[in-house]
């Protein structure tokens, strides 16, 4: 449904001139990072839904009106902004009352901070690499709702049954219990962390379901079975394990049914391989801090 939703959104945008009015205030920023009225909206756009965001971007990448490379950069500009959200959409209402303040504001922390270290970098590499863009804020010619849903119902014929295809692999997998076993697998990762071996339910589990993880964590923590080091340190190495599933599961099916092959493919490898290397980053920090 939300796929759906932002394809139509995302022509509507482009075809009534909708984006121009959204963007007016913000070109004196954005032309100075030398990014694009393109970039800038889909950009936005994936700060309120991801799919919608890629949606957006699909079609500026159909039209070209974006290349490879500002597509990819669109994907971490909204980084910080979208885990600012967060802390009040998941980690306060839902995450701190099961690990607890001190685990959850680490946490919380962390993840800001990797949203802000990718927001960064995507504008520092924009200014420095990207050509300047001239983005005058005159209207674009507009076209009407009837041509936006025309492209719209063109797009989601193709769309569709290639993003049925994908989740259901995805969901096939995950109750199959394919992915259990690939967590299993990874359970030898707690002896190389120095961690309990209670560590290793809490990261089998959030490799599945991250609240679920959450939720074990917080109760061998306050059975004093794990520390709140032990807490925090558990839950980046399960996350680091839960990536392949959170992308498998959320950013598959929605980039492979959108975009052409080789960049959904690109996309998908090169949002794993940024985030993965971040959080193994401050994995081995942690490790080195006393717990």
């Amino acid at each position: 449904m939300y796929l759906g939703i932002g394809v139509v959104a995302s022509n509507l945008l482009l075809e009534l001139g909708l984006a121009g009015a959204l963007l007016a205030g913000m070109r004196r920023f954005t032309g100075w990072f030398h990014l694009s009225d393109e970039l800038t909206s889909g950009a936005i756009a994936r700060l309120f839904s991801p799919s919608a965001g890629y949606a957006v971007l699909a079609e500026m990448h159909r039209r070209q009106r974006m290349n490879t490379r500002e597509v990819l950069l669109a994907t971490m500009l909204p980084s910080f902004p979208y885990e600012l959200i967060r802390v009040f959409r998941f980690y306060l209402p839902v995450m701190l009352p099961m690990v607890g303040a001190q685990v959850a504001l680490k946490y919380m922390a962390i993840k800001l901070g990797s949203g802000f270290l990718q927001s960064c970098s995507a504008l520092a590499y924009a200014r420095l690499s990207l050509p300047e863009v001239e983005n005058s804020g005159r209207a674009p010619p507009k076209g009407s709702v009837r041509s936006a849903m025309r492209n719209s119902l063109k797009t989601l014929s193709r769309v569709v049954p290639v993003f049925l295809l994908a989740y259901l692999l995805a969901s096939w997998m995950i109750s199959s219990g394919a992915m259990q076993v690939i967590a299993r697998h990874s359970l030898p990762l707690t002896s190389a962390l120095s961690l309990p071996g209670e560590s290793a339910v809490v990261m089998a589990t959030q490799a599945v379901n991250v609240v679920a993880g959450f939720a074990i964590a917080g109760e061998l923590a306050s059975r004093g079975m794990l520390s709140s080091h032990q807490v925090l340190v558990t839950l980046i190495a399960g996350l680091v394990l839960s990536l392949p599933r959170i992308h498998l599961q959320h950013t598959v099916p929605a980039v492979f049914s959108l975009f052409p092959r080789k960049l959904a493919t690109m996309l998908v490898l090169f949002r794993l391989g940024v985030e993965s290397v971040i959080m193994l980053g401050v994995l081995a920090v942690l490790l080195q801090l006393p717990p």
